[in-house]
C-alpha cells in the first residue's frame, strides 16, 4: 500500500556485477538506461549485479550525486563547502552552530547518484545494492535523539524516511543501527565505538516493494571481520514515485547526552548495482551479531591460490588468499580495489 508520508535510510550491500568492468571512469559510458527504469536482459538470464555507479572523488566531485543539501539554510556561510570531495574521499562536516531549515536539527547530506547529465532511479519491483567505505571519527558520537548517516527516500519535501542508519544511544551505549522507518522495525544493531577511527566496508541491499513485498539486507565490515550480517524480508521499502538515497550527518538538536561536537564523515570507494535478469532465490535470515573478540583461524592455502590482488583477471574456480584465509571464485571478473574478498560474497566463497 503507498503511504502518504514515510521514512527510512538505506545503506548498501555490496553488489557485484558478473562481468568486468574495466575502469569506474568508464561506466557512465557503459551504462544504459541511467536515467530510470530496469537495465534489459536477455531473455531467460541468470540474475546477476550490474555496475550502475561508480563515481571518483577527484574527477567528479559532487557532481556524483543528485543534488548537495548543504548549509540549506545559510547559518554558517563561512565554513562553507561543508560537503566537499578532498581527493579519493567525499567529507562532511558538521559544526555545533550549523542550522537546517528547521532549526531544531542539522543537516549536510547528499541525495542520488548521477552519471553524467543523467541520475539513476530506483523504481518499483527493482533491486539496488549499494558499497562503500566508511569513516567515523570518534567526534561523530550516537545521540539520544536522531543522528543519521544514510536514509532512503522517496523524493521530495515532507516526507519521512524509508529506511535509516542512525547512530543512537541505547541504554547510555554507542550503537550504529538500521532501521524501516515505518513501524520503527529494526534490522540489526551493533556497537559503534570499536568502529570508529578507522575504515569500515558498508554494504546495503533493498528490495523495493509495497506493502509487505520489499527487503533490506545491511552488512558492515571490518577488514576480514563481518560485524554484522542483518536481513529483514517481508517489508514495506516504498511510498511513491521512486525511492533514492542519501548520505551525510542528519542530527537532532535534541540530545541530552552532550554527545554534539564539531565532526565530520567520510565515504570513499562508493558503487552502485542493480540486479537484472531475475531475482535470486531467498536465503536464510542471519542474525545480527557483534563482531567477534578472537581472529578468525586461517585456513591453509590450497595448491595453486595466490594473493588476491587488483587488476587480476580470475576465472571461476580460481583459487586466492586474502587476510590470512582461502577464497573460491564464484564469478569470473576482473579484481577493483575495494572487491577484496571479504567484502564481496557474490564473487568469492571461503574455502
Amino acid at each position: 500500500m503507498t503511504r502518504p508520508r514515510t521514512a527510512l535510510l538505506l545503506l548498501a550491500a555490496l553488489a557485484l556485477p558478473a562481468c568486468a568492468v574495466p575502469a569506474a571512469a568508464s561506466v557512465a559510458d557503459s551504462v544504459t538506461g541511467s536515467s530510470g527504469g530496469a537495465v534489459p536482459a536477455a531473455a531467460g538470464a541468470a540474475p546477476a549485479w550490474q555496475l550502475r555507479w561508480a563515481p571518483e572523488p577527484s574527477r567528479t566531485g559532487l557532481s556524483a550525486f543528485e543534488t548537495v543539501e548543504d548549509d540549506r539554510a545559510g547559518s554558517h556561510p563561512a565554513a562553507k563547502p561543508h560537503i566537499k570531495a578532498v581527493g579519493d574521499t567525499f567529507r562532511f562536516d558538521m559544526h555545533t552552530v550549523d542550522r537546517d531549515s528547521a532549526a531544531d536539527r542539522q543537516r549536510q547530506e547528499v541525495t542520488g547518484m548521477r552519471n553524467g547529465a543523467s541520475y539513476l532511479q530506483w523504481r518499483l519491483g527493482e533491486t539496488w545494492r549499494v558499497t562503500y567505505s566508511m569513516y567515523v571519527p570518534g567526534s561523530l558520537k550516537a545521540t539520544s535523539t536522531f543522528t543519521h548517516i544514510m536514509q532512503t527516500k522517496q523524493p521530495g519535501t515532507g516526507t519521512s524516511p524509508i529506511t535509516v542508519t542512525s547512530l543512537r544511544r541505547v541504554g547510555g551505549k554507542q550503537t550504529i543501527e538500521h532501521k524501516i522507518f515505518a513501524g520503527d522495525i529494526l534490522v540489526g544493531r551493533t556497537d559503534l565505538e570499536p568502529l570508529q577511527d578507522k575504515w569500515v566496508r558498508v554494504e546495503y541491499e533493498i528490495k523495493i516493494g509495497d506493502g509487505t513485498d520489499g527487503s533490506v539486507r545491511w552488512v558492515i565490515r571490518d577488514g576480514g571481520t563481518t560485524v554484522i550480517d542483518a536481513r529483514k524480508t517481508g517489508v514495506d521499502t516504498f511510498l511513491a514515485d521512486r525511492v533514492r538515497p542519501k548520505w551525510g550527518i542528519y542530527r537532532s538538536l535534541g540530545d541530552t547526552s552532550g554527545s554534539l561536537q564539531n565532526t565530520y564523515l567520510l565515504l570513499r570507494d562508493m558503487r552502485g548495482y542493480q540486479l537484472t535478469g531475475g531475482t535470486p532465490g531467498p536465503g536464510p535470515t542471519p542474525t545480527p551479531t557483534a563482531a567477534p573478540t578472537g581472529t578468525p583461524a586461517p585456513s591453509p592455502a590450497p595448491t595453486g591460490a595466490t594473493p588476491w590482488k587488483a587488476g587480476t583477471a580470475y576465472a571461476v574456480g580460481a583459487r586466492v588468499t586474502w587476510a590470512g584465509l582461502t577464497y573460491r571464485c564464484l564469478q569470473a571478473h576482473t579484481a577493483l580495489a575495494g572487491w577484496e574478498p571479504s567484502s564481496a560474497p557474490a564473487l568469492w566463497q571461503r574455502v
